[in-house]
């Protein structure tokens, strides 16, 4: 028996539709492997605050803040609940966008930072989180303005080179743009620097709330704990609490291969949430093929 040619040019349809959306997929996973949400780390307090307790009504209006203010400043800090200072119910917090950033791409990346925070580190009374282009982080304690030196987190390429061109190409770089433009900068364009010599590019930024003589001495920290810690290789990046530094070879800005962070939930918390939405929408776009199809 026979099909009538309608349903066959249907079912044709629905198959092209299918592969479509496969190949839709694979590319767009492919294409956001770089974008500004990219997870990097996250660093969660072992200590839990309770629901409805006024520390949990003070953050929830200080990450309001945060996503209000990110389309207007690439940084900024807040208080919630000054008048609790001292009883353990006052929230602190703070965001920065990578200093290239558009206000509104600063805003959605912010967006992004805050939702993954609250499923990597729910109810934690302090958390931070760091993705490719913007930071964000919060506690129970007055941390704002206070110096903070501590590696949070680290990743080195596992290809290196000893070749004397790339080395100086790579020591000009993080001697010369990030640590002198950077700190230099910070305050104007949030700290952020980018540069390059021969086949080497880099980037760096402080925190803005650093002066710029704390700011040249967070690089500086960094600069030497790359170079101690990731020795010739061809990309690098090391983050302190309060200032970053990256570089990597023309061609070489990897993914981790290895990575020393408090967290990595965030990363499968994002690509799982991603998963399911593009499922939901593939089940309605073929739902309605097939309707359509019965209906002819």
């Amino acid at each position: 028996m026979h099909r009538p040619r309608s349903h066959r040019l249907c079912r044709s349809r629905v198959a092209a539709a299918v592969s479509a959306a496969i190949i839709i997929g694979l590319g767009a996973a492919g294409v956001g492997e770089a974008a500004t949400g990219t997870f990097i780390y996250a660093g969660c307090s072992p200590s839990k605050y309770q629901p409805g307790t006024p520390f949990e009504a003070n953050l929830e209006s200080l990450l309001a803040s945060m996503a209000g203010a990110a389309p207007k400043a690439g940084y900024s800090s807040f208080t919630a609940g000054a008048g609790g200072v001292g009883n353990g119910t006052t929230a602190y917090g703070l965001y920065q966008c990578r200093g290239d950033l558009a206000g509104a791409d600063c805003a959605a990346c912010v967006r992004d930072a805050l939702g993954q925070l609250g499923q990597v580190c729910a109810a934690a009374y302090a958390a931070s989180l760091q993705l490719e282009g913007c930071y964000v982080r919060y506690d129970g304690t007055d941390f704002l303005g206070t110096p903070d030196a501590a590696m949070v987190y680290r990743k080195c390429s596992t290809s290196s080179s000893s070749d004397g061109e790339f080395l100086r190409d790579r020591d000009a770089v993080l001697a010369g743009d990030l640590l002198q433009g950077g700190a230099a900068n910070n305050g104007s364009s949030n700290g952020y620097k980018a540069g390059s010599s021969g086949s080497v590019q880099g980037v760096a930024q402080c925190l803005g709330d650093l002066a710029a003589p704390d700011c040249a001495a967070c690089l500086a920290q960094a600069v030497g704990q790359l170079k101690g810690t990731c020795g010739t290789a061809l990309a690098a990046d090391v983050y302190l609490a309060q200032c970053y530094v990256r570089y990597w070879a023309d061609g070489y800005y990897f993914r981790p291969t290895q990575d020393y962070s408090q967290d990595d939930v965030g990363r499968t918390v994002a690509i799982i949430v991603g998963i399911l939405a593009g499922l939901a929408i593939f089940v309605v776009f073929i739902s309605f093929l097939r309707k359509a199809c019965m209906i002819r």
